[in-house]
């Protein structure tokens, strides 16, 4: 069912608009995106060590996979792009060929320290700077968290998405499929979300009518001073928890509704809104994994169930569980040779599936 996949490559065309960049704010031949300075780094090099060549310091960030930045920073397409496999993107000029990046690095490509030292012989690194002491430590979540700064709207500054699956209440006039907002109780959540949404750049913490919120923001022009408001970048975020292990975790949420409705399940709207969840981050962990069949069975049950969940009943209830499951047992050796994380129960910003409890009804942060 499985295939091997790293050899997988699809070509791109030989030209590219390159969106916003510029190198007159950054030192040498930088480029400027995404608020760092990026520099094409030697073969074998680490970023750490190009940045530190620049004066600057590593700052950790993964650019969106449909527009890298290695085409950007050498001015034209490479002739091959690859899938996303490490957290920094990866030029092999011998083969003039690509690897875009992603938040969680395939477990093949040894990237599991600090990503700013990781390195390949054959790889000339796409790599993020900041202006800073380039010996200083970066800080990590939540010590990158800054007190008493608000990100406010403004009128112009604000993301307007759907963010139904992470909220239920508190957002823009009691929209949470289009909104910048919602009630969490925990900052990380704050931090979490916005690592998954494209244009967040920045994100904010703090109470508004009675409840505390997640504010998100797509530049930092609205900032100012306010206390009892914590906010940060998109970089500062706990780290990105690997889509088979959420996907896998959910799953065994959700055994004692194997059989259907009973004192163990008792409630076919959260079980439903856990499934949809272990679903959703089955098919991401899938995609460019499986073979062509394992992925329309996987898109099948997940169209089923939210089907379902739009007509409940405890009739078809066993069916869509048991179909599910199916689904879930074949691949189950496979969900858990990929990489896992350590996790704490009492973690506020984790969803409830990680930390052993169903979903709500609507979303999988509500209290339940």
């Amino acid at each position: 069912m499985l295939r091997r996949w790293a050899a997988l490559a699809v070509r791109v065309l030989p030209l590219i608009v390159l969106l916003g960049t510029a190198r007159a704010q950054c030192p040498g031949v930088g480029l400027s995106a995404h608020g760092r300075c990026w520099y094409l780094g030697d073969a074998g090099a680490s970023c750490s060590a190009t940045c530190s060549a620049q004066g600057l310091a590593y700052n950790f960030f993964v650019a969106d996979a449909g527009q890298p930045m290695i085409p950007q920073l050498l001015g034209r397409s490479p002739g091959t792009k690859q899938f996303s496999w490490a957290r920094s993107e990866c030029y092999v000029p011998g083969g003039d060929r690509f690897h875009t990046a992603k938040q969680v690095a395939d477990s093949n490509a040894e990237d599991a320290g600090q990503p700013g030292d990781w390195k390949v012989s054959v790889c000339r690194l796409a790599c993020p700077c900041a202006v800073g002491d380039p010996n200083a430590p970066q800080k990590a979540y939540p010590d990158c968290v800054q007190q008493g700064i608000v990100y406010r709207h403004a009128g112009e500054h604000a993301i307007f998405a759907d963010l139904s699956a992470v909220g239920a209440t508190g957002c823009w006039q009691n929209d949470c499929k289009n909104t910048d907002k919602f009630n969490a109780e925990d900052r990380g959540v704050c931090a979490r979300t916005c690592s998954t949404l494209d244009e967040c750049t920045h994100w904010t913490f703090g109470e508004q009518e009675g409840a505390t919120k997640c504010f998100f923001r797509k530049s930092d022009g609205g900032r100012e001073q306010a206390d009892g408001f914590a906010s940060a970048p998109r970089s500062c975020s706990p780290p990105q928890l690997p889509d088979a292990f959420v996907a896998f975790a959910a799953s065994k949420v959700v055994e004692p509704c194997d059989g259907g409705k009973n004192p163990a399940c008792p409630d076919i709207a959260k079980a439903i809104t856990t499934w949809k969840f272990a679903i959703k981050h089955l098919k991401r962990a899938a995609e460019g994994k499986v073979d062509g069949n394992t992925l329309e069975y996987i898109n099948q049950i997940l169209a089923d169930t939210d089907a379902f969940a739009a007509q409940l009943s405890e009739e078809n209830f066993p069916v869509i569980t048991s179909n599910n499951r199916q689904v879930f047992q074949v691949l189950n050796g496979w969900l858990q040779s990929q990489p896992g994380a350590t996790l704490d129960p009492n973690d506020a910003s984790l969803p409830n599936p990680l930390r052993g409890r169903f979903c709500g009804p609507s979303s999988c942060y509500e209290t339940v």
